[in-house]
C-alpha cells in the first residue's frame, strides 16, 4: 500500500493562509493533493468551516445577524443591488457571499432597510462610524416600538383629567411613556373634547436647527427624540420634514426638493 505523503510546513502554511479565501478544490489543485486529503488536514489543524474564514460573510449568515429571512436578503440583492456574489468553498457547493467592506458601503446608501438595535458590534466585521450612530437610534426607536399598546381604564381616566390642565403633547408622551401619535389617537378614540396645548411649531428654525433636524432624521432618530433636542413636538418635526421634501423611506432629501 502506498504511503500517504506527509505535509510540509510550507504546504500547511499555504492551507491555513488560503482556507476560506479560495475553494478547497483550488487549494488541492495547487498542492497536488486530493480534496479529501485537504479536508482531513484542515480538520486535524483545527480549521473551522471554510465559510467562517472568508473575509466577509455568507448571505445566509448575514440574514441571521440582521434578524432577516433569507428571502429578504435575496430581495435586497435583486431589488436594491446588494453586491453579493457566488463563491466556491468546496468542490461544487457555491454560496452567496459578500465582503464586509462591500456590505457596509452598500448599507450606507440603504440605511432604511437596516435595524441594528439587537446586533452586537463587530458581528459583520469592522463597522463604520455611522453604524454606531444608527444602532443607538434604532435602539431608541425599538424602545418605543416595544411599549404596550393597551390603554387601561385608569390610563384613560388619568388622560381625561390631565387634559384639563395646560399640558403639551411632548409632556403627555413622556408622562405616559408613549409616542405623541399614540396620545393623539387615544384622545380621538375616546372622543375627548379637550386638547393638549400645542407648541408653537411655526417659529422658524435656525440654520443650525435645520442641520440638526436633517442629521438626526437621516441617522434614524425618532421624531420624539429629535423634538426633545430641538424643543419641538414630534408632530411638528414630522411636518417640518414633510415641507422640506424629506424622503422618509430613504431618509434623505428628495433630489427635487428645494
Amino acid at each position: 500500500m502506498a504511503r500517504v505523503p506527509n505535509w510540509t510546513k510550507e504546504e500547511a502554511d499555504y492551507l491555513q493562509d488560503q482556507w476560506g479565501v479560495i475553494s478547497i478544490k483550488g487549494i488541492a489543485n495547487h498542492l497536488g493533493k486530493s480534496v479529501n486529503a485537504v479536508k482531513l488536514k484542515a480538520q486535524r489543524m483545527g480549521l473551522s468551516d471554510a465559510r467562517m474564514n472568508f473575509d466577509g460573510i455568507t448571505v445566509c449568515q448575514l440574514g441571521k445577524a440582521l434578524g432577516r429571512e433569507y428571502s429578504t436578503m435575496k430581495n435586497w440583492i435583486n431589488r436594491y443591488g446588494m453586491p453579493a456574489r457566488k463563491k466556491l468553498f468546496a468542490q461544487s457547493a457555491r454560496v452567496l457571499v459578500i465582503s464586509y467592506f462591500d456590505f457596509w458601503k452598500w448599507a450606507e446608501k440603504h440605511k432604511e432597510l437596516l435595524n441594528l438595535a439587537k446586533m452586537e458590534p463587530g458581528t459583520i466585521g469592522p463597522e463604520p462610524e455611522w453604524a454606531k450612530v444608527k444602532r443607538k437610534a434604532d435602539q431608541l426607536r425599538s424602545q418605543k416600538t416595544c411599549q404596550s399598546v393597551d390603554w387601561t381604564p385608569a390610563d384613560d381616566q388619568r388622560l381625561s383629567q390631565i387634559l384639563k390642565t395646560d399640558i403639551t403633547y411632548p409632556e403627555l408622551a413622556r408622562m405616559f411613556n408613549r409616542s405623541e401619535s399614540s396620545i393623539k389617537r387615544r384622545i380621538h378614540d375616546l372622543n375627548l373634547k379637550m386638547r393638549p396645548v400645542r407648541l408653537n411649531n411655526l417659529i422658524k428654525y435656525t440654520p443650525d436647527e435645520v442641520q440638526t433636524l436633517l442629521r438626526m432624521a437621516q441617522e434614524g432618530y425618532s421624531y420624539e427624540t429629535i423634538g426633545s433636542v430641538l424643543g419641538k413636538s414630534a408632530l411638528g418635526v414630522r411636518g417640518k420634514l414633510e415641507r422640506m421634501g424629506f424622503d422618509f423611506k430613504r431618509r434623505r432629501l428628495r433630489e427635487t426638493a428645494h
